[in-house]
């Protein structure tokens, strides 16, 4: 792979500017990340459900468009989801940016590569889909190009990060009811924001 930034980098960037967003990880190691670099209630995470982290932040995307949601998906989730990225298309929500940390690789179920391993190109593919910002990230410059366009523009946003190879450091806290009460709770008291900043 040529170029890539490490997943912990990205979310850290991400985090450093994140204010009333809500943030929906995938199972796993985007998950593992986010929990420990950057646990807030309103992060949603989506334990044990592969291929639906895009769709799950669509949905809280279109139920509260006052408010900014940023997914947190891989690539293997994402690939077994394809037809979310004609429905983020279609639905097109402004406040909406699904961000893939595309490894090339199914990290959590053993390494095996995926079709971005041999030509496969997820900005591409939401481009084919009609998602117009559709960009693809190689460096961490460019990544913080793209974080700083996906709080100041309007969405839809997908960006494909090619990220390294490698498990995330530490262990997930698997608490799915406790976490999932508090993301709830944490949403609704959000009051409506007159304007996304």
């Amino acid at each position: 792979m040529s170029g890539s930034v490490s997943r912990a980098t990205a979310t850290r960037r991400l985090s450093e500017r994140l204010t009333n967003e809500v943030v929906v990880s995938n199972l796993g190691q985007a998950t593992l990340d986010l929990q420990r670099l950057a646990d807030r209630p309103l992060n949603c995470y989506t334990f044990g459900a592969m291929g639906q982290c895009s769709s799950i932040g669509l949905g809280i995307a279109l139920a509260r468009p006052d408010v900014r949601v940023i997914c947190l998906d891989g690539d293997g989730s994402l690939l077994m989801n394809l037809g979310s990225l004609c429905t983020i298309a279609t639905t097109a929500p402004r406040n909406y940016a699904l961000v893939i940390w595309d490894n090339e690789v199914h990290q959590t179920t053993g390494g095996q590569p995926t079709a971005t391993a041999v030509r496969s190109s997820l900005a591409g593919m939401a481009r084919g889909a009609g998602v117009e910002k559709a960009l693809e990230v190689r460096t961490e410059g460019d990544l913080c190009h793209a974080y700083d366009r996906i709080f100041a523009e309007d969405g839809p946003f997908v960006v494909s990060v090619k990220t390294e190879k490698g498990r995330a450091e530490g262990t997930l806290d698997r608490d799915v009811v406790g976490y999932t009460r508090r993301f709830m709770r944490a949403l609704a008291a959000l009051p409506p924001q007159l304007a996304l900043r």
